[in-house]
């Protein structure tokens, strides 16, 4: 006996059903799985178009370093002034970077158009460089395209060659101002000068005064003078003291010590009075013995007159006429040891004679002296005025003309000195187009694209089921 088995309707229905939702399923997914295709086929249609159709663009880097040193420097002029230069640091303060104007200057519109005109460039064929700035240091990174790393290259020098240009524009701009100013203030310092010096001549001219030092020589030579003064009469008062002493041992004055002396170095008046001695003595010897009619007596008288008489013509000779002196002096010549006493007291009467000339002079002199000092003491102290203010105004234009050569060599206070640290590279580095991000947006943007029609899928699907058990 056989069986056949015939399945239930409600059996039957249990297994349409599943096998039914799984078909609908896939059926609502399918549009969505040729949505999530097309996406991806476009993304990929994109790149394909980025890689294809954007120019090769090779990059070149290259480092910049901006130190940071600083040096000082001064220097002094005797008796006129001195001047300092003291460069600042250009990372002295965080306030301001270098690094950060550096940047601006070299991203500028006129670097890279002078750059672009130096290779015969437009300003957009030239292209714009990218520029890093590396913290804590003074590092500055570089790079610039071109469409081969010859151009690269080529571009990345003439960028750097312009950079360099308009930092030496900007410095001697800086340097140009800061000496304008300093000029304008030069003239008022040269004006100042000139009205002291004016003021000087003036000063001079009306006071005859040449200068504080011809003042105060005219001082010292007056003290001087007081002291000479002193000394000349400590001498004379010696030296009249001395001619005094042998005056009283010889009894004779100075005068007559003089004539003696003169008597006595002629030979003719020595004679003379010799024979006038010689003849006096005979006549009183004569007179002791005769009378005054006796012819021996006579003849002796006679002798001692002619002797006078020769004495008297040897003496007008030497222009000295006989009197009580003459008479004196040659009883005083009759010790001859006498003779270098009267020698002594002509040389103290010479000597003092010469003193008081000398005194005489040097108080007259001492008088004038002490009469200019007097007049010339305000002059002297409005030319010392004068001076002072004339070292100032000497200094302060001095100094601004050393402020100006300092400044001059402080090329590099404001914008310090650039330095290539690492030259321009010739890579074969493709920077445009760049086919990791073509890689990497492609595969991002597939995943996006099938990630959102999946979660556009499940919306639907979750859709239909409220909706059928509803």
């Amino acid at each position: 006996m056989s069986t056949t088995f015939k399945p239930s309707p409600t059996t039957g229905a249990a297994h349409t059903v599943p096998q039914t939702t799984a078909k609908l399923r896939v059926q609502s997914a399918w549009p969505y799985f040729r949505g999530a295709t097309l996406s991806v086929v476009l993304v990929w249609a994109l790149v394909s178009v980025y890689l294809a159709f954007t120019p090769r663009m090779y990059a070149s880097r290259w480092t910049l370093n901006v130190p940071g040193a600083s040096n000082s420097m001064s220097f002094s002029l005797e008796s006129i002034g001195q001047t300092s230069s003291t460069p600042t640091s250009p990372f002295a303060t965080s306030a301001l970077s270098p690094k950060v104007v550096y940047k601006e200057i070299a991203d500028s519109e006129t670097v890279r158009l002078m750059a672009a005109e130096t290779l015969g460039l437009t300003l957009k064929d030239f292209g714009r460089p990218r520029i890093k700035l590396v913290d804590e240091t003074a590092l500055m990174l570089f790079e610039i395209a071109g469409p081969s790393p010859d151009a690269a290259t080529t571009r990345a020098r003439a960028l750097i060659a312009a950079f360099n240009t308009q930092l030496d524009r900007l410095r001697n701009d800086e340097l140009e101002k800061r000496e304008a100013a300093i000029r304008r203030n030069l003239e008022a310092y040269q004006a100042e000068v000139k009205r002291v010096r004016d003021l000087q001549r003036d000063a001079q001219g009306r006071s005859g005064l040449a200068s504080t030092t011809q003042f105060a020589e005219m001082v010292a030579s007056m003290t001087t003078l007081r002291r000479r003064v002193v000394d000349l009469d400590g001498e004379l008062e010696r030296v009249e003291h001395e001619r005094q002493s042998l005056m009283v041992r010889l009894r004779l004055t100075s005068a007559q010590a003089s004539l003696a002396l003169k008597i006595a170095s002629d030979t003719s008046v020595q004679k003379a009075f010799a024979e006038l001695s010689e003849a006096v003595s005979l006549e009183a010897t004569d007179a002791a013995k005769y009378g005054p009619r006796h012819p021996q007596r006579l003849q002796s008288a006679t002798r001692m007159a002619a002797a006078r008489g020769q004495l008297d013509a040897q003496l007008a000779v030497l222009g000295i006429e006989r009197g009580d002196d003459v008479s004196a002096v040659m009883l005083a010549m009759n010790a001859t040891h006498r003779a270098e006493l009267m020698q002594s007291l002509v040389k103290a009467e010479a000597l003092a004679q010469g003193k008081r000339h000398e005194i005489a002079i040097q108080r007259a002199e001492q008088r004038r002296l002490e009469a200019d000092v007097s007049r010339l003491t305000d002059a002297s102290v409005r030319l010392e005025e004068l001076k002072k203010d004339q070292i100032v105004a000497d200094a302060v234009l001095s100094s601004a003309l050393a402020r100006i050569n300092a400044s001059r060599s402080d090329i590099y206070g404001s914008y310090p000195i650039v330095q290539v640290v690492a030259q321009p590279d010739k890579t074969e580095y493709l920077s445009q187009p760049r086919m990791l991000y073509a890689g990497l947006g492609g595969l991002s943007g597939s995943v996006f694209a099938c990630l959102a029609w999946f979660l556009a899928w499940l919306q639907f699907v979750h859709r239909s089921r409220r909706q059928k058990n509803a």
